[in-house]
């Protein structure tokens, strides 16, 4: 169980995006990846926890270019929701001795706290919250990834207003032009130019018409939205 938990973690921040920082306070040189690695693995850990072991099905862990996810067979046990998993909760256990296990081992730190974490570290990272969810009979997350990198963005002619824009949709998970307003300081016909732009370059999704409900989302990365599966994606 903990060489399936290290080798699927593993690979998922093997083939995400890393930068290697300098070495001034150690011999060796820091690795930052674009999702921290306490993320990747918490999800990792808890699908193999929590999952029906009953059920001859896998655990699926699938890396896109906007997102990565971790799906695992069972719901969730009541009175849990994907909801509440979002706010303090206390666990709820299906496999009581393994997870004892995983405890003593390290591999989790503390029962209930998990998801917490996972939500604190991403919006720190400046990434969205993970999405959590349940779908006929299995429990998936959905860690963001950041794809809006700055490379990217330097090809598309953002002004500072944009870009900032940008930056606050990767963490709220979404802008409107009034928000915009407050954010960059433009005038309304500014902001809905600039915000039209980011459409037309399909940085942004429009959710919504004209008035309070409509705002905009980071769009993902469609056109590369297939499972990356080389082989040792299941643990």
């Amino acid at each position: 169980m903990f060489d399936q938990a290290d080798r699927a973690a593993d690979f998922v921040l093997s083939v995400i995006g890393r930068s290697i920082g300098v070495r001034s306070e150690s011999p060796r040189a820091p690795t930052t990846h674009e999702i921290p690695t306490e993320v990747v693995q918490e999800a990792v850990v808890n699908a193999l926890a929590h999952r029906d072991y009953a059920s001859a099905a896998a655990v699926q862990v699938s890396v896109f270019a906007d997102r990565v996810e971790v799906w695992s067979p069972g719901e969730l046990l009541p009175p849990l929701t994907p909801e509440k998993l979002r706010e303090p909760h206390r666990s709820v256990l299906r496999n009581h001795r393994l997870c004892d296990a995983l405890f003593l081992a390290r591999y989790i730190e503390k029962y209930g706290t998990g998801t917490l974490m996972m939500i604190r570290k991403s919006i720190d990272h400046g990434l969205p919250a993970p999405d959590f969810a349940a779908s006929a009979g299995e429990f998936g997350v959905t860690i963001w990834r950041d794809w809006l990198t700055d490379a990217v963005m330097a090809q598309m002619d953002l002004n500072d207003r944009q870009r900032k824009a940008i930056g606050h949709v990767k963490v709220t998970g979404h802008i409107t032009s009034r928000q915009y307003q407050e954010l960059t300081g433009a005038p309304p016909r500014t902001a809905t130019r600039d915000l039209d732009d980011l459409v037309g370059k399909k940085l942004l999704d429009k959710v919504g018409t004209v008035g309070r409900g409509a705002h905009y989302l980071v769009r993902g990365k469609s056109a590369m939205n297939r499972p990356f599966r080389p082989g040792g994606n299941r643990p």
